[in-house]
């Protein structure tokens, strides 16, 4: 079909900048597609006008060229936001009626190799059922029907759905090539992207196609009378959040979740990226063009080449009867049968309020006047620290800040972070509070989770320690409290399993407990992570010897999230070199390799500081520190709180320093590089003297500090 053109991004086909909104053929007066969408494209002399499928709640299938720069020619759409502010109007078949949903689109996720792209809406479209998608391929010879919100043979702007009939007269590995069953049926401008569609022989309609190119052939302004056109193959297409055994991923599949992508790219490379379309992680097999992740009935995910005869990478695990799942927290997990998980990506971006895939500061402000607030400091592209948001107010005297402690989490699953609080009352009693984290980048108010009543045996917020993570695997994050009890003096770890909702189910006890009189809280510094990248988190601890050395120890948990005995993850040298008294430990994936790391920012005697990293090899720490960082900074007036502040799939190191001799507090970042070492300082928001009491700030990490 040489010459055919884009078939509906109106702007592009006639060179006039018009919102064209149908097919040559019928007027749609049912509900039979109502999973047809318009999209409005740009505004002012930018508007273009498509249509799409919904095949999800929160997901339209389109054709990429809607996307492009020049519609007409094509080209790569990046993954992200999209350039230019698009409106779907879904589940309506007059744009001027009422009913159905209108949510503005606020990322793509291109589907490499072909002209389709994702678009995820700002809010689910829950009242619209979607299209499912065909999982037989079309044969030449089948009767089609394609729907859309373009132009029709007597009006430019019709502004109402319409729906055609085809016939295949040809099929190719990507596409079908299409004729009007009538000189009334034609794909027209204002089409692109509209869905083509299979009879089910129990009715209703499967998507087995996207509308992208036609003649034009009886469309309103056009003097061609062909129409033929050409939509691009959906049949067969993977699409979900999970690969369960036996499936695979080709290239241009894509799985999605609320916080990721995984895409099979054509290069062959296996990559997680998240919603601001960074890679977050990959296989790094780019290279192999045509390679496929097939994940097994064993459990194993592995990445073949074209041919099917080498493999690439995988993950090396056994899952029989399990499966591979992109959870909306970010993370990319392989579960057992049971639900358990054995591996993970580790690509869950942490304190992300506003989910935009970069990490966030966020910090507990407390005011003279009684009252407290949550203040958030956004990541940017280049890693520095944005100026404030506040996020969350209190009423006066609702908090005590003296018997309160925090900690930061992605409770409910959902991508964005969340902070969780126990407080201690006068009368003994102990309340934990779980406030959600909200679509606008806001915390909702803190809601009673779970209580200790007045003088219980085992409680009281003194010896208490909140911590948190995703203890059991199952995608929302748990609080773990370690805990000495005030009637026998035993130290235990208890973890409060999360009901993925901001509440917990149950109170679990570790197996592991330490006699009356030791491991004592004053000699433990507490922090969290998933070391072994099993896709549970650990506790672990830098415990301060009698000499003031060093030991580390790791405290791993089963798919039920029960702590078991704890193991020796790295033995410091002397307190010459390293005294527990001076190091600062913080927890992240500093190399990105799926495994959480360990640091401590170490205060020298001489004035000076070092960051020492030990990286994590899935069974210990180290064993060396590596040198990673060294400056000079008062660690009496810094505040350190690790993040991804760019985004890149490794995390970094944030603090706010404050100036005591001119009042001005400052934020700054070292962001990692491959090899795990730290960029120079970035410098990001900094206030004006006096503005913001460095004293009164509280920043909030997963562990409670």
């Amino acid at each position: 079909m040489t010459g055919i053109v884009t078939a509906g991004v109106a702007a592009g086909l006639l060179g006039t900048a018009i919102p064209a909104n149908a097919l040559v053929g019928a007027a749609v007066s049912d509900a039979s597609y109502a999973f047809t969408a318009n999209l409005h494209i740009g505004e002012g002399d930018q508007t273009r006008a498509c249509s799409g499928a919904l095949i999800d709640a929160q997901w339209v299938l389109t054709a990429a060229a809607c996307f492009a720069a020049d519609p007409v020619a094509g080209g790569t759409v990046a993954a992200g936001k999209p350039a230019l502010k698009t409106v779907v109007t879904v589940g309506r078949n007059d744009l001027l009626g009422t009913g159905g949903h209108v949510s503005e689109v606020v990322e793509l996720a291109p589907r490499e190799g072909t002209d389709l792209v994702l678009a995820r809406l700002n809010a689910p479209a829950t009242g619209v059922p979607p299209v499912p998608l065909a999982a037989t391929p079309v044969a030449q010879g089948e009767v089609l029907k394609a729907a859309g919100f373009g132009r029709t043979k007597t009006e430019w702007r019709p502004d109402k759905l319409h729906a055609a009939t085809f016939g295949v007269d040809a099929v190719t590995s990507g596409a079908l090539s299409l004729s009007g069953a009538t000189a009334d049926d034609a794909i027209c401008a204002g089409d692109t992207g509209g869905p083509l569609l299979r009879q089910k022989s129990g009715g209703g309609f499967e998507l087995v196609g996207i509308n992208t190119r036609s003649w034009q052939g009886g469309c309103f302004g056009s003097s061609e009378t062909r129409t033929g056109a050409v939509a691009t193959r959906t049949d067969g297409m993977h699409f979900g959040s999970a690969l369960a055994a036996g499936q695979t991923l080709r290239a241009g599949d894509v799985l999605v979740s609320a916080s990721a992508r995984v895409a099979m790219r054509a290069d062959g490379n296996l990559v997680v990226t998240s919603v601001a379309g960074k890679a977050l992680w990959s296989t790094d097999t780019a290279g192999n063009a045509g390679a496929t992740a097939h994940f097994g009935a064993d459990g194993n995910l592995v990445v073949r080449d074209a041919a099917g005869t080498t493999t690439l990478w995988q993950s090396g695990t056994s899952a029989t009867g399990g499966r591979a799942a992109l959870l909306n927290s970010g993370d990319f997990v392989i579960r057992d049968a049971s639900g358990a998980a054995v591996w993970s990506s580790n690509t869950a971006v942490r304190g992300d309020l506003d989910h935009d895939g970069r990490s966030d500061m966020s910090a507990w402000y407390v005011f003279p006047q009684g009252t407290d607030a949550t203040y958030s400091f956004s990541g940017k592209p280049d890693g520095s620290l944005s100026g404030y948001k506040k996020t969350y107010t209190s009423a006066v005297g609702q908090w005590g800040n003296e018997h309160m402690k925090r900690a930061t989490g992605d409770f409910n699953g959902d991508g964005r972070a969340d902070f969780m609080a126990i407080q201690g009352y006068g009368d003994s009693s102990v309340k934990l509070f779980i406030a959600l984290g909200k679509t606008d980048g806001t915390y909702s108010e803190p809601a009673k989770a779970w209580e200790v009543v007045p003088n219980h045996v085992t409680f009281h917020e003194t010896y208490m320690t909140p911590l948190a993570g995703d203890f059991n695997g199952d995608g929302y994050d748990d609080v773990a409290i370690w805990n000495v009890d005030r009637t026998t003096g035993v130290t235990k770890l208890w973890t409060l399993t999360s009901n993925g909702n901001g509440g917990v189910v149950r109170l679990i006890p570790s197996e592991w407990s330490g006699p009356k009189g030791t491991w004592l809280a004053s000699r433990s510094k507490f922090v969290t992570g998933d070391f072994n990248g099993d896709g549970r988190d650990e506790v672990g601890l830098l415990y301060g010897q009698g000499d003031n050395s060093i030991k580390t120890y790791v405290f791993p948990t089963t798919p039920t999230g029960v702590f078991t005995t704890p193991a020796t993850w790295w033995t410091g040298p002397a307190a010459t070199t390293f005294d527990w008294n001076r190091a600062l430990p913080r927890t992240g994936d500093f190399d990105g390799d799926s495994r959480d790391d360990l640091m401590f920012w170490y205060d020298h005697t001489d004035g000076t500081d070092t960051v020492q990293t030990l990286l994590s090899t899935g069974t210990a720490f180290g064993p060396t520190p590596k040198l990673s960082l060294s400056g000079h900074l008062d660690v009496s007036s810094m505040q350190l709180v690790v993040g991804d502040y760019n985004g890149d799939g490794r995390d970094d190191l944030g603090a706010m320093y404050g100036d005591s001799s001119t009042g001005v507090v400052r934020l700054w970042t070292w962001t990692a590089k491959p090899d795990a070492m730290f960029n120079g300082a970035l410098l990001g928001w900094e206030s004006s003297p006096n503005s913001f009491v460095y004293g009164q700030t509280h920043f909030m990490h997963p562990y409670y500090v």
